[in-house]
């Protein structure tokens, strides 16, 4: 399947998540998470140059690296509002279908700080929950 194709199905399983249509500023920062989940299942990877490299957007690879950066460190994005009803639709839609299996990892990030990551087993894949 191709990048553009994964992107707009996930971007219409996220726009029905909300009972109105997402606008303005909260529609632009889904479009944004819709395509670094697009990238993140086209890459097969959590690595920013990976998810970059896959998402459908025309501009330089280091644009949209720099995009989803600035996507993640954005103090306005709430848990509940992103990703709270996306990973709960994931999680139901999952159960349904298979045995859900979670492992904890704790991995050293920059200067020796450690980041305690939930992660959801799929086939050999991890998918990161929180």
């Amino acid at each position: 399947m191709d990048n553009r194709r994964v992107y707009r199905t996930i971007r219409m399983a996220m726009k029905h998540l909300f009972p109105t249509e997402p606008k303005g500023n909260f529609a632009r920062m889904l479009n944004t998470l819709a395509a670094m989940v697009a990238g993140i299942v086209q890459a097969r990877s959590c690595q920013l140059p990976a998810i970059a490299r896959k998402t459908p957007d025309p501009t330089k690879a280091d644009s949209r690296i720099k995009r989803c950066s600035r996507w993640m460190q954005n103090e306005r994005i709430e848990y509940e509002g992103y990703y709270l009803p996306f990973v709960r639709e994931l999680l139901a839609h999952l159960a349904a279908i298979r045995e859900l299996i979670f492992v904890i990892d704790g991995s050293e990030v920059d200067n020796g700080c450690i980041t305690l990551m939930i992660s959801l087993i799929y086939g050999k894949q991890a998918l990161p929950i929180t």
